[in-house]
Order: structure tokens, then sequence, then C-alpha cells
């Protein structure tokens, strides 16, 4: 199974890294509409529906983080007619299984998108295509990440 999870993150990031996302403004949200599509196209995620939500997170994958929350937060995007993005790296072994298995699962899906690792460039075409923005930790205070999401006129749930 692995391998097909290396083997898909491979074409998305190849397709990811040649992503260039667009500034936007308060004044033109169109440019916002612009860089959810080219994500959608390059993830390979549905774009039937234009309107649909793009929840998107960016973080480590470690139990400080409540890995729990983003698992529960998958399942509840799909459930609720969403569609999720997850760019993440994990230096525990036990969790990585967890979420290669996800990702495993999800690898075809038109709606959900892991990629287990990290990737500043990456990470800034995210916030660009993201209407909304997860932020799971069990205990570590608020941020640059918040800042990050004001910059980019994102809702984020803590």
């Amino acid at each position: 199974m692995k391998s097909r999870v290396v083997r898909q993150k491979g074409e998305i990031l190849q397709n990811l890294a040649e992503f260039q996302f667009s500034c936007y403004s308060a004044n033109d949200m169109q440019v916002k509409a612009e860089n959810k599509a080219a994500m959608r196209r390059n993830l390979g995620l549905s774009s039937a529906d234009d309107q649909r939500p793009v929840v998107g997170c960016i973080t480590r994958l470690v139990p400080q983080k409540g890995v729990h929350l983003i698992k529960h937060t998958i399942y509840r995007t799909l459930e609720m007619g969403g569609q999720f993005e997850l760019l993440g790296s994990c230096p525990v072994p036990h969790i990585q299984r967890e979420f290669e298995d996800i990702a495993n699962q999800f690898q075809n899906h038109e709606h959900i998108r892991l990629i287990l690792k990290y990737d500043e460039s990456l990470s800034h075409a995210n916030y660009a295509a993201s209407d909304m923005f997860i932020i799971p930790s069990i205990f570590e205070p608020c941020g640059l990440t918040q800042v990050s999401h004001l910059l980019h006129m994102l809702i984020h749930e803590f």
C-alpha cells in the first residue's frame, strides 16, 4: 500500500510545484476563486460545484495537535458536502501509517486529498485556495498561523 501513496504524492506534488497562486483582496475575490479552481485542478479534486467549500489544514501530524480532530474533520467535511485538503508531515511512525492508510482510502476520491509532507510553497498555495482552515491543537498557543489566515481572509477553527 505504501508505494501507492508515494506514487500518488509524486504525481500531485509535481503538479502543485508548478502551481502559481495569485494575491487577492476583499475588493477582488475573483482571484481567490481562480486560485481555488487551479488548486482543485492540480489536486485532482472535483470542480463540478464551484461553491463547494474547501477546508484546508497545514500541520505537523503529532499528538499535541490532536490528530484525532484532524481525522474527524476529514470525515465530517465529506459528510457536510465540502472538500478537504491536508498538507502535513509526521515524525511519529504510527501516526504516519494511520494517515497513509487514510490517504490510500481516499486516493481517488473527488473531494479529499492528503499530501503527507511539508513544503513552504505548497502551504502558500493551500492558504490562497482554501475557504476555511482548521488549526487543531491540544495545548499550543495561537500564533503566526492565525495571523496568516487573517491575511488570506480565511475562516479558521481551533
